[in-house]
């Protein structure tokens, strides 16, 4: 108790002594006028803009991230008796052929700095007879690619927004209504 009233104590008295040490004068202030440094020079005046969006290619992993979907999606297809027939004879060469196309149109669809070399897909796919189901399948397998490379809610609805219209140039044998 005694050291914590002797400290008030000195507290109060430093500004009594501090006068006095002074001549009784006001210790002299120095102007306090806030300066501007280079650092800060307009930085009211000028904000800096905020980075730009990263593109779909890069939410997506590059083309690494791309390459990773494809190969779970070449999977999920072998796998789903819905259109694996279709891709029965896509082996060997023809199915290293097959990603790299689609790794380049991802790729170059997404933003990133590949080119697509192959056909366009009204060329690639014409006389194959693909039906809307098969179509719906290849797109749940694709989704469940993404959903296995953990690929965010918007980047698939993204990327989902990018390869629809290619429905159109795909499917050949469209639903009975």
């Amino acid at each position: 108790m005694k050291r914590h009233f002797l400290s008030i104590a000195l507290c109060l008295a430093f500004p009594v002594v501090a006068s006095f040490a002074c001549g009784g004068k006001k210790p002299h202030v120095q102007d306090q006028t806030p300066t501007e440094t280079v650092a800060d020079a307009g930085a009211e005046d000028a904000e800096a803009p905020p980075p730009a969006p990263k593109s779909l290619y890069e939410r997506l992993g590059k083309k690494e991230g791309i390459t990773a979907v494809v190969e779970s999606f070449v999977k999920n297809v072998a796998a789903d008796t819905a259109v694996n027939k279709s891709f029965a004879k896509t082996k060997g060469p023809k199915m290293d052929h097959f990603k790299q196309m689609m790794v380049e149109q991802l790729c170059e669809a997404t933003g990133g700095d590949c080119k697509y070399t192959g056909k366009p897909m009204k060329e690639a796919h014409k006389g194959m007879k693909i039906t809307e189901k098969q179509w719906d399948a290849i797109v749940t397998d694709l989704k469940l690619a993404l959903d296995e490379n953990k690929v965010g809610e918007a980047e698939k609805t993204d990327l989902f927004a990018l390869l629809a219209p290619m429905k159109d140039e795909i499917v050949e044998v469209k639903a009975k209504k």
